[in-house]
C-alpha cells in the first residue's frame, strides 16, 4: 500500500478533537486488562471504530454505550477463542508432552523433551500467526455486519483472507504494532525509572495503534469484498 495511506492511518486517531480522552481511556482499560472486563470493554471499541469506519466515519468513536461495548466486546473474544482453539491445543499437547518428558529424569527424556519443546513452540508461533490472521478476519466481518455468525460464514472469510487488499493491510498493522512496542521498550535504557515508563506508556501506544489498525483493516475490508459500497473517506490498499 501506498505511504499516504499509512500517513492518513497514522493520523487518523487525532481526527476526532477530544482524541486525547479516547486514547487515555483506552489506554487504562487495556492496563487493566488482566481484569477481563476492561479487556472485553476494549474489544467491543474495536468492533465499533471498525464497524463505523467501514461506513465511512471520518474519525474514531467515543467510549459512550458501555453497555452495547460490552456486548460486541463478549462476541468479538469469543469468535477469536474459537479460532485460536487449534493452536492452543497443540501449544498444550507439544510443550505440556515435552516438559513431562524432560520430568522423566532420564537423558533420553531430557534430550526428547528438549527437541519436542522448541518443536512445539516453533508449531504453536505458525499456528497463532495464521489462526489469529483468520480469527482477526472473522472478527472485522461480524464487526462490519452486526451479525455475530458472520464471524463463522467461511466462504466470505476465505476471499477475505485471500486477498492482498486485506492481507497488507493487516501485515501494515502488524509491522505498526511491533514499531510501537520496540520504541517504548527504548525508554528501558533510561536508569531506575525507563522499566516503569515503559510498563505505563505500553497500553497507551498500543491502544492508539489499535485506532491505527482500525482504519487500515476497514479499508481493506472494503476494498477486498467488492460486494460493499466503498466510501472515498475510507483509506484503501493499494499493491
Amino acid at each position: 500500500m501506498n505511504m499516504d495511506s499509512i500517513d492518513d492511518a497514522l493520523t487518523y486517531p487525532m481526527e476526532d478533537d477530544d482524541w486525547t480522552v479516547t486514547v487515555l481511556i483506552g489506554g487504562v482499560l487495556s492496563l487493566l486488562s488482566f481484569l477481563v472486563v476492561p479487556g472485553i470493554l476494549v474489544y467491543g471499541y474495536l468492533v465499533q471504530a471498525v464497524r463505523e469506519r467501514a461506513e465511512g466515519a471520518t474519525q474514531p468513536p467515543a467510549f459512550e454505550d458501555w453497555g452495547e461495548l460490552f456486548v460486541d466486546g463478549v462476541k468479538a473474544w469469543i469468535i477469536g477463542i474459537v479460532y485460536m482453539l487449534v493452536p492452543l491445543v497443540v501449544f498444550g499437547v507439544t510443550v505440556g508432552g515435552s516438559l513431562f518428558a524432560m520430568a522423566t529424569g532420564t537423558r533420553a527424556g531430557a534430550g526428547a523433551g528438549l527437541a519436542g519443546l522448541f518443536g512445539g513452540l516453533a508449531i504453536s508461533f505458525v499456528l497463532s500467526l495464521v489462526f489469529g490472521y483468520v480469527a482477526t478476519a472473522a472478527v472485522i466481518h461480524f464487526a462490519c455486519t452486526g451479525e455475530f455468525g458472520a464471524g463463522f460464514d467461511f466462504e466470505t472469510l476465505r476471499k477475505l483472507v485471500m486477498s492482498p487488499e486485506y492481507a497488507t493491510p493487516w501485515l501494515v498493522s502488524i509491522a505498526l504494532f511491533i514499531a510501537a512496542n520496540v520504541v517504548v521498550n527504548l525508554l528501558n535504557v533510561i536508569p531506575f525509572i525507563g522499566s516503569l515508563i515503559a510498563v505505563v506508556l505500553s497500553p497507551f501506544a498500543t491502544f492508539y495503534v489499535l485506532v491505527v489498525a482500525t482504519d487500515l483493516w476497514a479499508g481493506g475490508y472494503n476494498a477486498a469484498l467488492d460486494g460493499r459500497e466503498e466510501s472515498e473517506s475510507v483509506g484503501t490498499a493499494t499493491v
